[in-house]
């Protein structure tokens, strides 16, 4: 009989309660969407009550069945805790559609050990949809295994009806940069990744993504077999104890081979000059 690790328990364990946790919290989204206002945050980004409800409910859930773990959230705390375990959250991530009734938004939640994720969960009540990744497990969506696509030849124009998942800035460059798949810029990193892990999507690619936008996404592609890439530094993964995260961001790719990634991501990263 195969060992399991001793963490295993624990994670399904973690598992439950963040799932629990998203089943209460999904009527109160379901709700709202649509029918509250943003406010602008020091950086610029909107906010609203709802997320700063939706992160206060997750966290007390979470820290209620393990008051031992720490937590990292867009709305909380941004800075790692010192702690074995730590919980990754964005209450709404795509909070921009959220506000608008645009159905493309979600809530993603990760857990660390070690700084490492290895469970991501990202939920889009809107869509029906539940994607849980576990790491050296496996991703499901909706409880059925998902899987990375094949590698597309993002040159060839027979391919120009598959999506490639991009933010806005990477999106302006896609035709000067020769990409013949189809740019989609939804707004919503999190369920970006998410896409690229079940196989709907070739690749995706966020300029500024944070820690909570990747974390969850992050579990979820790796544990479909594919791969996430960084350009640039600070690493945002694995999370380092004490360090405050508000204002890290590097751009992150993901799809199902590294050398493809990179080679897409160039002329989509580079400035024109």
């Amino acid at each position: 009989m195969p060992h399991r690790p001793a963490s295993e328990p624990l994670i399904g364990h973690a598992r439950r309660v963040a799932e629990s946790a998203l089943d209460e919290l999904a009527p109160r989204l379901l709700e709202t969407t649509g029918r509250v206002s943003p406010e602008a945050k020091d950086d610029g980004t909107p906010v609203t009550a709802i997320d700063l409800e939706a992160d206060e409910r997750l966290g007390h859930a979470i820290t209620t069945a393990f008051p031992s773990h720490g937590l990292l959230s867009e709305e909380r705390s941004t800075v790692v805790p010192d702690t074995e375990w730590c919980w990754v959250i964005d209450p709404i991530d795509g909070t921009s559609n959220f506000t608008t009734g645009l159905p493309y938004w979600c809530v993603s939640i990760a857990l660390a050990h070690a700084g490492t994720p290895v469970l991501g969960i990202i939920d889009a009540p809107v869509l029906g949809r539940r994607y849980v990744g576990q790491r050296s497990a496996g991703a499901w969506r909706d409880g059925r295994p998902i899987r990375v696509g094949p590698v597309v030849d993002w040159r060839d124009t027979r391919n120009g009806h598959v999506p490639l998942m991009l933010t806005t800035g990477t999106a302006r460059r896609a035709r000067a940069a020769h990409i013949r798949l189809n740019p989609r810029v939804m707004g919503s990193t999190a369920l970006d990744l998410a896409v690229v892990a079940e196989g709907v999507a070739a690749a995706s690619l966020a300029r500024v993504p944070k820690v909570w936008d990747v974390a969850a996404g992050t579990v979820l592609v790796e544990a479909a077999g594919g791969v996430v890439v960084t350009f640039g530094t600070p690493l945002l993964l694995p999370l380092a104890a004490g360090a405050d995260y508000a204002h890290r961001s590097v751009a992150t790719a993901a799809g199902p081979s590294e050398a493809p990634l990179r080679e897409l991501a160039g002329p989509l990263l580079t400035d024109p000059t």
